[in-house]
């Protein structure tokens, strides 16, 4: 049996010799799928949500109505691994509303971003099986900000122990997000609401701690753009988020909820 053409070794791959196989035999099949059903591995563990797993360059739906966004990406993805690990280069992709979309949604951002995460979780397990890089621990995390947000607010919520429960949960969470090389977090800062003092002074300390870093960078989504990005999250917080980025705006139709009709 040949290896089969949809694998992201497929034509890199020579660990098993001759006669590769996509299942628990071949080992970078194991190490990217896990060993049962093929939900483990790194994919099962970076948090990107289903409907995002098979986002990559060539299937990006973005590329007529946001031509320059799509160039960008083009060469981020092109060169994933040295924006991320050398350059430690982010992306903030936000939302241009315009009168058919006011609100910019369903433009292509998660899409874009999870392409340029999963993209850059091949090439970088790849690097490690040729045993050009080390690697300890999944590189690559995607994370809805309302998630942390919201781990982080029940840790005030509830009996004791409902708390306690929540605050290992929160820091688990905090702890991955610190020290995971590449993260997405998606859809951050909400028009017209501002988040509390408390979880400000820990989004910043996240994000200050991760513009620090050597290795690593940090692709953002959202809805709005960078100045009504301080009146939801902080003049800190914005400036923190602009210095770690590149800003790609996305403009055009709502095409998720054109998919309903599909």
């Amino acid at each position: 049996m040949t290896l089969e053409k949809s694998c992201v070794f497929a034509d890199t791959c020579k660990v098993a010799g001759q006669e590769e196989h996509c299942n628990f035999t071949c080992y970078p099949h194991a190490f990217m799928h896990g060993i049962e059903g093929g939900s483990g591995g790194l994919w099962g563990t970076s948090g990107v949500p289903k409907a995002y797993k098979s986002s990559r360059l060539s299937n990006l739906p973005i590329k007529e109505e946001n031509p320059k966004a799509h160039a960008v990406l083009t060469k981020y993805i092109d060169n994933v691994l040295m924006f991320v690990m050398e350059k430690n280069a982010g992306l903030f992709l936000y939302s241009v509303p315009d009168a058919d979309n006011p609100f910019g949604t369903g433009t292509g951002k998660t899409t874009s971003a999870t392409a340029v995460l999963n993209h850059f979780l091949i090439e970088r397990t790849r690097a490690y099986l040729r045993g050009e890089m080390e690697m300890n621990e999944n590189p690559a995390l995607f994370v809805k900000a309302t998630e942390l947000q919201n781990a982080f607010n029940a840790q005030f919520r509830g009996t004791r122990q409902m708390q306690e429960d929540a605050s290992i949960k929160y820091y688990s969470l905090k702890k991955n997000i610190k020290k995971t090389e590449l993260v997405v977090l998606d859809d951050i800062a909400t028009r017209n609401s501002r988040i509390s003092e408390a979880f400000e002074d820990e989004l910043y300390e996240i994000l200050d701690y991760r513009s620090s870093q050597e290795t690593g960078a940090t692709i953002f989504t959202s809805n709005v753009n960078m100045e009504e990005l301080s009146k939801s999250l902080g003049d800190r917080i914005a400036s923190r988020i602009a210095g770690m980025t590149v800003k790609v705006g996305f403009k055009g139709q709502d095409n998720r909820l054109d998919s309903l009709f599909k």
